[in-house]
């Protein structure tokens, strides 16, 4: 099946078949649907007036002429089916260079217009003013035929509804087609001028958008001349261009933000193994290397973020996991005076998360949570049923003013304070991505509770059988 792809082509086509449809179709419609409710302009015009055209062509078709140039009407199986359809259907064929009625004819019809015998008649619609039926309606026509010119008078038929069929094929004709070609020629010239116009906002648009390059998105392509029915894609584009704005912006901030922070470190880096023989060197180096491979590490948890695509379509056991992170990270935990504390449910709690990163955002909230709670303290990780996950400390808290601070890439209260400020932001992204949702409140006595809501799956898992009654110590 071809398919145009141009708007033009695709609009002169359908204009021109809907008006050849409307042109040949609609006239003769209109007209027996008004005759049919006798709505017609001229009373005298019913659905009767619309039969005659098609018994014409029934007598018409069984005229024949002898060998020896006799003429008549010859009672053909489709005249007699039709007679038998319309039993009050009478004709009168007339030869017009004789003034002979051809046999089979009417002689009362032929009678009926004697006093007319020399008169050509073109067309003419009648109706006998003896028949007691006031819808009958009769038809006189002069005509050239295959036998020569002949006057048909035809009267009594009866409408019936598949001759409308005929009466449309009757209206496509040579006349009717040369009058309908500069109509067609008209509707084609406007349906170009139209698409050309209408389309030149949107040829200038593209032109716009092509100029628009990584140093220049924040153009948007105005709209105020647009068609409305340009104007939702065109708006789709600023919006894209806004968002692709706004990554491309936060990337450059990301960078710019990365290169200070890992310039720092290797300063201090630098300045230490240009001291070899201090007493802390081994320490201070070993302290400067861990900072920049966390911050590598950072860095490159948020560029995985971008592959993880179908990190909402798994399962993971949100106990599972914590239980995971925390053995993972209990030495250090030990090793700064700190402990941890599990409380899970005895049954597994199922959410919709890629276990990777799923990991990744419960090990920042414990990591900062360890940082921020006092020696001798303990950090309790809670898995609440609602596939909820709570990671309490006892430090100083957040103040209410940076609760959404702190989830932006590369924030710290202060220079004094350890990381990069990357950890928060990481597990902002991820949960964001997997459709959850992250925030803190401060906790009962002082401290910070992070709390990370993930939706639930009846996917099947289920948590390590490690603890047996909720709220298990880990030490």
């Amino acid at each position: 099946m071809i398919r145009w792809r141009s708007l033009s082509s695709r609009l002169i086509a359908y204009s021109i078949v809907g008006l050849a449809l409307a042109f040949f179709t609609l006239p003769v419609a209109i007209s027996i649907f008004l005759a049919a409710l006798r709505l017609a302009v001229y009373p005298e015009v019913n659905l009767e007036n619309w039969t005659t055209q098609r018994a014409r062509y029934v007598v018409e078709a069984a005229l024949r002429q002898e060998r020896d140039g006799r003429k008549l009407v010859e009672p053909t199986e489709a005249l007699r089916a039709y007679m038998s359809r319309n039993p009050e259907f009478r004709y009168a064929a007339i030869d017009v260079a004789t003034g002979a009625l051809l046999p089979g004819s009417s002689v009362e019809l032929a009678n009926a217009f004697s006093p007319l015998a020399r008169v050509d008649l073109l067309a003419v619609s009648f109706h006998l003013a003896d028949d007691p039926n006031p819808d009958a309606r009769g038809w006189v026509r002069s005509i050239e035929t295959k036998i020569g010119r002949i006057t048909f008078i035809l009267y009594g038929a009866h409408f019936h509804w598949d001759d409308v069929l005929y009466n449309l094929s009757y209206h496509f004709t040579i006349q009717n087609f040369f009058v309908y070609l500069p109509l067609a020629g008209v509707m084609a010239l406007i349906a170009v001028l139209v698409v050309r116009r209408g389309l030149a906002p949107l040829r200038r648009a593209a032109e716009r958008v092509a100029r628009i390059g990584v140093n220049s998105l924040n153009e948007r392509i105005p709209c105020a001349e647009l068609p409305l029915e340009i104007l939702p894609f065109v708006e789709s584009v600023n919006n894209a261009l806004a968002r692709v704005d706004d990554s491309v912006s936060r990337q450059k901030r990301f960078l710019a933000n990365a290169a200070h922070e890992l310039r720092t470190p290797i300063t201090i880096l630098c300045a230490h193994i240009a001291n070899p023989d201090e007493a802390t060197f081994r320490q201070d180096v070993k302290r400067d290397a861990r900072r920049i491979r966390t911050i590598v590490e950072q860095l490159l948890s948020v560029a995985h973020i971008e592959g993880q695509k179908d990190a909402i379509g798994k399962a993971a056991d949100l106990g599972k996991t914590a239980l995971s992170v925390i053995l993972d990270y209990m030495p250090l935990a030990i090793q700064n005076g700190r402990t941890i504390e599990l409380d899970c449910p005895p049954s597994p709690v199922n959410v919709r998360a890629d276990p990777w990163a799923l990991e990744s955002v419960i090990t920042n909230l414990i990591e900062n949570a360890v940082r921020a709670e006092p020696a001798g303290g303990t950090v309790l990780v809670r898995v609440l049923p609602s596939a909820t996950i709570e990671v309490i400390d006892h430090g100083q808290g957040v103040a209410s003013e940076d609760r959404s601070a702190i989830f932006e890439p590369f924030w710290r209260k202060s220079d004094t304070m350890p990381g990069a400020g990357l950890g928060l932001a990481i597990a902002k992204e991820l949960v964001d991505k997997l459709g959850g949702r992250i925030w803190v409140e401060e906790t009962p006595g002082g401290g910070a509770t992070f709390k990370l809501s993930l939706p639930p799956t009846n996917a099947i898992g289920s948590v390590a059988q490690v603890w047996t009654k909720p709220h298990s110590g880990i030490a």
